[in-house]
């Protein structure tokens, strides 16, 4: 039978300590809410051109401007450049806390090679209607509602403008849920991915290391840590009203096959850059890897944009075949 001294004791243990383990978990679960808030709400950053800016010798615009439903009925925009025939459509999916018109130079580049472009703002981004992003959880049904969408686009003859095959482009954020959405549509033939990450919590952890330092060990403990990472979770799922409920994009490439996949990084990728080697060993499908100097996790500019935009063109035109076009090849000729 526990004496009276003992039962003080315990009493006093009790009201010390699980108090305190309360406040604890509730100061947690504050600062798991509050990181998710503003990983959901990037600062926006303004177009800083438009297809506009590359009509220099067409007489009529070769670009149109496209809005679309995604599966949640939030709407996208983007600009489509078409090559008024059927061809291989390229998306591109900017990085986290980006917009579409940093891609507008990749997108030009192999708009002239011979492809459909497609360049659209992620959802919480540039000029996007949706005033949050999801971490990704929505961003790779976007980019199916993307695919669906160029399905539908015509040319001015009547002519389907998508060939039957897609190529996404993507960094960060962006190359996440181009891996992620790769799995679920036969039409996707080959994806790069600059800087992915494998889910979204992996996300998470990626920017709350961003944001108190890497270098700071207290924080990379916290972060890496089991019952941290379990919490955020569930957290995530609270703040964001859904579950985790279809693949990753560490589930949709060690499951993939048929297709081929770049992956990018660099030094300025932080530890996404020993992600992407990870992700690329684990890859089953056809695969190639590219270290840059500089990531298109940020804009990139003169010749760094000119040698990593010939790259990814030299990529997808091994990847996904296409003739060029003559006319346009006419036109820069005659330049």
């Amino acid at each position: 039978m526990i004496s009276k001294k003992t039962r003080v004791l315990l009493k006093r243990i009790f009201w010390v300590f699980v108090p305190a383990t309360l406040v604890l978990g509730l100061g947690v679960v504050m600062l798991d809410f509050y990181m998710l808030y503003r990983l959901a709400h990037p600062s926006r950053t303004q177009h800083y051109g438009t297809p506009r800016d590359f009509q220099v010798i067409f007489e009529k615009p070769m670009w149109t401007e496209e809005k679309w439903k995604n599966s949640d009925a939030a709407e996208s925009s983007g600009w489509f450049l078409s090559q008024g025939r059927p061809a291989p459509v390229i998306i591109l999916s900017h990085s986290y806390g980006s917009n579409r018109s940093e891609l507008l130079t990749l997108g030009f580049e192999l708009w002239k090679t011979g492809y459909n472009i497609l360049l659209y703002d992620l959802r919480g981004h540039g000029e996007s209607e949706v005033k949050w992003c999801g971490l990704g959880m929505y961003e790779k049904d976007d980019i199916l509602s993307a695919i669906k969408h160029v399905k539908s686009l015509k040319s001015e003859s009547g002519q389907e403008l998508l060939d039957g095959r897609v190529g996404l482009f993507g960094a960060g954020l962006g190359g996440y849920a181009s891996l992620a959405a790769s799995g679920m549509d036969p039409s996707v033939k080959a994806v790069v991915a600059d800087s992915p990450y494998k889910d979204v919590n992996h996300f998470i952890n990626h920017r709350f290391k961003t944001y108190v330092g890497e270098n700071s060990d207290w924080a990379v403990k916290l972060a890496d840590s089991p019952w941290t990472i379990r919490l955020t979770e569930v957290v995530m799922q609270v703040y964001l009203l859904r579950r985790e409920d279809s693949e990753s994009a560490l589930q949709a490439i060690t499951a993939s096959s048929g297709k081929r996949i770049l992956f990018i990084t660099g030094p300025d990728a932080g530890s996404l850059q020993a992600t992407t080697r990870e992700m690329f060993n684990q890859t089953k499908c056809q695969k190639d890897f590219a270290e840059v100097e500089q990531t298109r996790l940020d804009r990139l500019y003169n010749e760094k944009s000119q040698a990593y935009d010939a790259r990814v063109v030299e990529f997808f035109k091994e990847a996904l075949p296409t003739a060029p076009n003559d006319k346009i090849k006419d036109k820069f000729k005659k330049k």
